[in-house]
C-alpha cells in the first residue's frame, strides 16, 4: 500500500513542525492531538481503497450497463416507428418491463445481501438458506451412493 508510506511521511513532517513550533495559533497538545485524530481518520478512509478496487463487478460496469439499458430502452420507438408504427410505443412497454426486470434482477444477484439497496422490495436472498439446502441435497447423494 503506496497511500501508507506517504501518510506515514506526512505525519512525521507535521509532528515535527508542530515540536519546532512552526505550526501555531493553538495549544501544543490540542494541536497534536486533532492533527494525529484527522490523520487516523484519512488512514481508515485510505484503507478501504483497495476493498472497493476488489468487488466482484466495479460500480463503473454496473453503472455502464444502466446507461446501455437506459439509452435502447429511450430510442426503442424512434427506430421501431418506421416499422411498426403506433404499435412501437406498446412494444416499447413490453421491453421497458422485461430489460429493466433484468437490469434490477442483475443489480439483485450482483448484491445479493442488498447492502448498495438497489431496490425496494426486491426478492432477498437468504444465502444461509440456500447453502442448507444445497448440503441437504448432497447427503442425498453421497447415501445413494453408498447404497449402490
Amino acid at each position: 500500500q503506496k497511500q501508507v508510506g506517504v501518510l506515514t511521511r506526512m505525519i512525521l513532517m507535521t509532528q515535527k513542525a508542530v515540536m519546532d513550533k512552526q505550526i501555531i495559533g493553538i495549544q501544543y497538545t490540542t494541536l497534536q492531538k486533532k492533527l494525529l485524530e484527522e490523520f487516523s481518520i484519512l488512514r481508515g478512509k485510505t484503507g478501504t481503497i483497495p476493498d472497493l478496487m476488489a468487488e466482484r463487478m466495479p460500480l463503473a460496469y454496473v453503472h455502464f450497463v444502466q446507461i446501455l439499458v437506459d439509452t435502447f430502452l429511450l430510442s426503442t420507438p424512434l427506430a421501431k416507428y418506421s416499422d411498426m408504427g403506433i404499435f412501437s410505443v406498446l412494444m416499447t412497454g413490453i421491453l421497458t418491463l422485461f430489460y429493466h426486470g433484468l437490469l434490477i434482477l442483475a443489480k439483485v444477484f450482483l448484491d445479493p445481501l442488498d447492502n448498495e439497496d438497489f431496490c425496494e422490495g426486491c426478492v432477498y436472498l437468504d444465502l444461509a438458506v440456500l447453502l442448507r439446502e444445497s448440503n441437504g441435497a448432497t447427503d442425498k447423494w453421497i447415501d445413494g451412493a453408498e447404497t449402490m
